[in-house]
């Protein structure tokens, strides 16, 4: 990664996707803004602040919150040149382990809320730094379980539908914004807070492999769907 980035990365509380998106870019030496929904309760973040001083901000965003615009607002104000956004901030409601027959349909919102409403929001508000940006990108993390073709189980209907709108966000974003690398990346299933321990991959592996496939990114694959290990997955 070229050491003078900018890089904003959304859900980054410790634990997760993000956080190690956060470890990873700042040890390339790129200046990294963060935001999770309470960051200065998050012992994790705090550390890294300290480790790494300027070169790390936290701010709150909370995607479900009467306050979004207003947060989104004064990010976007401190924002001079963005080179990469990451749209990191996730959920995986518990009841969509259900069947349709008790699915909670709140639930359901508050996963599209978050994870297709909640990336294009933020897109929008960084979109006048993300163009000033050196050849920049934006990087939606999405799932495999949005992936229509590989439906072969059915079920988690709320996650599944929200990861699946997310994708379509993103291929539209990259046909109106051709100056902007635009793609969504599966990063496997992956040991988080929100997975879980089963999960067979770690967040240094996923994280790692993620790094390689941005680095890598050209306009060519602007509207791609790729995985950690930049295999194209199908929709």
């Amino acid at each position: 990664m070229k050491m003078s980035q900018t890089v904003l990365i959304t859900g980054a509380s410790s634990g997760g996707i993000g956080f190690g998106f956060s470890e990873a870019f700042l040890k390339s030496g790129a200046t990294v803004v963060v935001t999770a929904r309470h960051p200065e309760k998050d012992e994790g973040m705090q550390g890294l602040k300290r480790e790494y001083g300027n070169r790390y901000a936290a701010r709150t965003l909370d995607l479900t919150g009467q306050k979004v615009e207003s947060e989104l607002d004064a990010i976007a104000r401190e924002m001079g040149q963005l080179d990469i956004l990451i749209n990191c901030a996730g959920v995986y409601p518990k009841s969509d382990d259900n069947p349709l027959e008790r699915a909670s349909f709140d639930d359901w919102a508050s996963a599209y809320l978050v994870n297709a409403v909640g990336p294009a929001r933020v897109t929008r508000a960084l979109l006048p730094a993300l163009q000033k940006g050196s050849a920049p990108k934006l990087i939606n993390i999405t799932s495999l379980m949005g992936s229509i073709d590989d439906n072969a189980s059915g079920g988690y209907y709320a996650y599944r539908m929200s990861k699946a709108a997310l994708n379509m966000f993103n291929k539209s974003f990259s046909i109106d914004h051709p100056e902007i690398i635009a793609v969504v990346l599966h990063p496997g299933w992956v040991k988080t807070k929100m997975t879980g321990p089963e999960a067979p991959t770690t967040v240094e592996e996923s994280v790692g492999g993620m790094m390689k496939v941005i680095e890598k990114l050209g306009r060519q694959d602007s509207g791609q769907f790729f995985d950690f290990e930049g295999d194209v997955l199908p929709w």
